[in-house]
């Protein structure tokens, strides 16, 4: 139902999702029902000597039940505020003055890093002001405002508000209980995941760095005003010549102009300029370039080379306040000669496949892996954690934020946490390495293709938050234990009998932590969507897929309960067919479906 849900509300629109699926009558008794049986069956199953498990299993309902709630009772809308006018919204009580409104930027660049709000709360019998901006609410006598939309033109602020005094304690008291019996349930004596661990144990069966030579090299010397921040104009000259770089005049914005109140913004050379620009300096930005590309031309390098550094100069006399430091503008010109993992993901892929398939020729006939091997693949891992290091935490530097948003930067980040789950498991699951390997080959074959240039950009406002980081790493690092059980599968699918059992137990021990990984993620990401904008689930087409892929992968945990699970061949196949929901989750969301995390 979920499923189709997505589907229809990208033919026909969110409004008729919402009337017919997820605020219908029908979903709404079917979730009532789920949470019923659930509770009826796991009270039968006499789990009092397993607390976590029960407890997992009642914090579950306590969600479901704040959820509830929330949909019956809780209220919520938006005011839009003029400034200085005394705003009355019939389901608020009390009035709202917008004293101010700015958006504030990030340092030499026009992103917005913040949108901020300065309000006067008047209830009728005091004031108070509040400060509202992106992650940091406003709290009013059990309302909560947060900063949802704002007009350039006349200034004015629109805040969305809610009233939910019940909803969300009973929610987060389910969240708190989640976490509590995930941790304890890897403590738990009789847990199913200590007993494959334990079936796994006893078993006997079980970086090139490629820098390409960079063309218009003494350009990218020069600094440029690029994806809303200022970087090395090689950012932009590694797909280009000389002659193509410098004929793309308007995107060279390679020219600092402060204006009367010392705001520094960039110009091409063909840009309108500022009116009361001393001739002088009018005329070496509008011809520096055309007489650049006459040295070039000509052949008068040392010319060439004396204008670019009279250029760089004007650079650093203009925007010394805003430009990067020496030492980030050099770490970006490294990063650019190893942003494309090109040659490590070739290589990768290829040594994956080799060892995939002579690995599972020898458990095939029991036999275990040869120990040079074995240790040669953890090398090769050691340095392509390494190279992935070096490139993500380059990339973490020059842009001032943690990168996980973007295509590119989530699947470097999985290609990382394979090559960190190889060096952690190679002893006790020496198959993890093929797996690992194909599977950090696979992302960065994807970040290879995720366009001609990652850019490094400013990070959004509603990004700018400490749970972001957790959120994402949750997510991602689930989504690699799911790979590794999907590749893990194919391996069980593919050789006979007992041998397929064992990377049963194998598959089991990935899961329930990828599971409860992606459990963790999704209901931190509720608790961000909650601060942010006051409601922490909207049922966008990503959650709906996570919350998907969450009951799909949780299903293969309960073998006690389906028994055709217990089987090894049908577990495999269950785990490759799972992997789809994932795949779904990730790429399918965001080129089909749409929504505010498609960006993601």
């Amino acid at each position: 139902m979920m499923m189709a849900a997505t589907v229809l509300e990208k033919l026909k629109g969110t409004d008729y999702a919402m009337e017919h699926f997820y605020h219908s009558p029908l979903f709404i008794a079917l979730w009532g029902l789920a949470a019923i049986c659930g509770l009826v069956y796991i009270f039968s199953r006499k789990m009092r000597k397993s607390p976590f498990t029960l407890g997992l299993h009642l914090a579950l309902a306590v969600i479901l039940a704040g959820a509830l709630v929330t949909h019956l009772s809780a209220e919520s809308g938006s005011v839009c505020l003029l400034p200085g006018v005394k705003t009355d919204c019939e389901e608020l009580p009390f009035s709202i003055t917008l004293d101010r409104f700015r958006v504030e930027y990030h340092p030499g660049s026009e992103a917005p890093s913040d949108f901020v709000s300065e309000v006067t709360i008047d209830n009728g019998t005091e004031k108070k002001n509040l400060v509202i901006s992106m992650n940091k609410i406003g709290k009013v006598d059990g309302w909560r405002l947060y900063q949802a939309d704002y007009d350039k033109k006349n200034g004015s602020s629109t805040l969305a508000f809610s009233h939910d005094p019940w909803g969300i304690g009973i929610s987060y008291t389910g969240y708190l209980l989640l976490l509590i019996c995930m941790v304890g349930f890897f403590f738990q004596k009789n847990s199913a995941f200590k007993a494959a661990l334990r079936r796994l144990l006893s078993s006997a069966a079980l970086l090139l760095l490629f820098v390409p030579g960079m063309s218009a090299q003494d350009l990218g010397d020069l600094y440029l005003y690029y994806g809303d921040r200022i970087c090395p104009l090689q950012t932009l000259s590694r797909h280009y010549g000389t002659d193509e770089l410098l004929e793309n005049r308007a995107a060279l914005k390679i020219f600092p102009i402060a204006d009367s109140l010392g705001k520094v913004s960039w110009y091409a050379c063909d840009d309108e300029l500022p009116a009361d620009l001393d001739y002088e300096e009018w005329l070496f930005v509008r011809k520096s370039l055309d007489l650049l590309r006459t040295e070039i031309k000509n052949g008068n390098t040392d010319s060439a080379e004396e204008l670019i550094g009279k250029i760089r100069q004007y650079q650093r006399k203009k925007a010394a306040e805003v430009i990067p430091s020496d030492s980030a503008f050099k770490a970006e010109k490294f990063y650019n000669c190893i942003s494309r993992p090109s040659v490590p993901f070739m290589a990768t892929i290829t040594l994956g496949l080799i060892f995939f398939v002579l690995f599972g020729i020898r458990m095939a006939k029991g036999k275990a892996a040869p120990e040079p091997v074995r240790k040669g693949l953890v090398c090769y891992s050691g340095l392509l954690l390494c190279y992935l290091s070096l490139a993500i935490g380059l990339r973490w530097f020059i842009s001032g934020h943690v990168p996980l948003s973007g295509g590119y930067n989530i699947m470097m980040l999985m290609a990382w946490m394979s090559c960190l789950a190889h060096l952690l498991l190679s002893k006790k699951m020496p198959l993890t390495g093929p797996l690992t390997l194909l599977l950090a080959g696979f992302t960065m074959l994807m970040a290879s293709l995720s366009g001609p240039i990652p850019k490094i950009t400013p990070i959004m406002p509603v990004l700018q938050s400490p749970l972001l980081s957790v959120h994402v790493l949750s997510m991602m690092l689930s989504y690699t234990l799911f790979g590794l059980a999907a590749l893990n599968g194919i391996m069980g699918m593919a050789i006979p009998g007992e041998a397929s059992e064992k990377l049963k137990d194998i598959s089991l021990v990935i899961l329930y932590p990828a599971v409860f990984l992606l459990t963790a993620g999704t209901f931190i990401g509720a608790v961000w969507a909650n601060i942010s904008w006051g409601s922490y689930w909207t049922w966008d087409p990503k959650e709906t897929w996570a919350l998907i892929t969450l009951m799909v992968y949780a299903a293969a945990l309960h073998g006690n309960s389906l028994p055709f699970l217990k089987k090894g061949k049908v577990f495999h196949a269950y785990c490759i067919i799972a992997f789809l929901c994932v795949l779904i989750t990730y790429f399918g969301v965001n080129l089909l479906l749409g929504g505010m995390h498609s960006y993601a």
